[in-house]
């Protein structure tokens, strides 16, 4: 093991002995990493969103509708679903977002009625009056993420369309997607869309002892014969079909990086066996003074993990750099997953570079074993 450590400069100079080959290498490797740190990230995000959702709380759509633009409730039905038995409470919300397909800088605003917001939603107000948006009429509680992609802070103002709010505090929350939302007070947000008497949807909160889905159940029968119909879903399973798409681009992108990973082995692979090809007079000699082949088959493991670790530590880095520095939000239908910048997840696409390393060195390190002392002393 001391002759091994040894000669760890000699892998050092090795290194440096092929700058441009080396440096290609470390650098397609980072690519290829970061590309990985990232999906993962994503993945993160998509499992937050999801966690997030598991709460005793329905939510009380448009039957046939996908988009919240394209929901449209009397607010009259509060009152209906507040005497089901197993209900303790209920918010009217009138949705507006900037964009309902997919996009990357989410807004969505939620007319509420801020006396009952706080029996649904679990937030915390981290900025700002936590009062003072119940009290003007143009007042609103934005959510972290919000106000660090727009740069706000409390006492300036939001433009959304055609609504402009004064924000009055910056909150964070555990709720599902809630670090991207506004909230405003109901009757504002139907002023400004011209909605008088209109939600988008319900948020229901269960009592604790009764069924969630059979309380959805007796909704949903409830206004069968109404002017609008209700299609009633617990809050993890709306969740989880408004995000369907972005699972599934997750699920692909999640491929996408495993084969990244692939062609990274068989990069570095290459670069490590052309290395050792280079210098097989060179190891020859090392072996005829007395290196033995596992030594040798060793270096070419330090080699290789040394180029896949450095491209990994430039790879990770950038991405958590670039999360840090623009927060990123995927949003759809209302719905906001963050992206955010994990050093878990890091340090754990780290040791993926490193295990790459490990991988690649195979080939060249049983080429080492394989081949007779005399070829490799051979003159070419």
């Amino acid at each position: 093991m001391s002759a091994f450590f040894r000669l760890l400069k000699y892998v050092h100079r090795t290194v440096l002995r092929a700058r441009m080959r080396s440096m290609l290498t470390i650098l397609g490797t980072a690519l290829a990493i970061a590309l990985f740190a990232f999906v993962r990230m994503l993945e993160g995000g998509v499992d937050r969103m999801e966690k997030a959702a598991d709460q005793p709380v329905l939510v009380v759509f448009e039957t046939s509708r996908f988009c919240p633009l394209t929901s449209l409730l009397p607010d009259r039905y509060a009152e209906d679903i507040s005497g089901f038995e197993g209900v303790d409470s209920v918010l009217p919300t009138l949705l507006y977002v900037n964009a309902c397909r997919a996009n990357l800088d989410l807004i969505t605003l939620h007319g509420v009625t801020p006396e009952i917001v706080g029996e649904i939603h679990d937030f915390e107000v981290i900025e700002g009056d936590p009062n003072s948006w119940r009290t003007k009429s143009d007042g609103a509680l934005v959510g972290r993420r919000i106000a660090q992609r727009r740069k706000l802070k409390p006492g300036d103002r939001l433009r959304v369309g055609g609504v402009d709010v004064e924000v009055g505090g910056i909150m964070k929350s555990s709720g599902a997607g809630l670090d991207n939302v506004v909230f405003m007070q109901l009757e504002q947000l139907q002023l400004s869309r011209k909605k008088q008497g209109i939600a988008t949807e319900f948020f229901v909160r269960v009592k604790e002892g009764h069924d969630p889905v059979e309380v959805a159940r007796k909704i949903d029968e409830h206004f069968a014969g109404d002017e609008r119909q209700t299609d009633t879903k617990t809050m993890q399973a709306f969740v989880a079909g408004a995000i369907n798409e972005v699972t599934e681009v997750v699920d692909f992108a999640r491929i996408i990086g495993y084969l990244a990973v692939a062609v990274v082995v068989l990069i570095l692979g290459n670069t490590v066996f052309i290395s050792a090809q280079t210098r097989r007079a060179e190891l020859g000699v090392m072996e005829t003074v007395g290196a033995t082949k596992p030594l040798l088959a060793a270096l070419m493991l330090v080699e290789s993990v040394m180029l896949s670790v450095a491209g990994g530590v430039i790879g990770i880095g950038a991405v958590l750099i670039w999360l840090n520095a623009w927060p990123l939000t995927f949003g759809i239908e209302g719905w906001g997953i963050d992206i955010l910048p994990d050093i878990t997840l890091g340090f754990v696409s780290l040791g993926v570079a490193a295990l790459i390393g490990v991988v690649a060195a195979v080939g060249p390190a049983i080429e080492t074993f394989r081949r007779p002392l005399a070829l490799a002393v051979k003159s070419d």
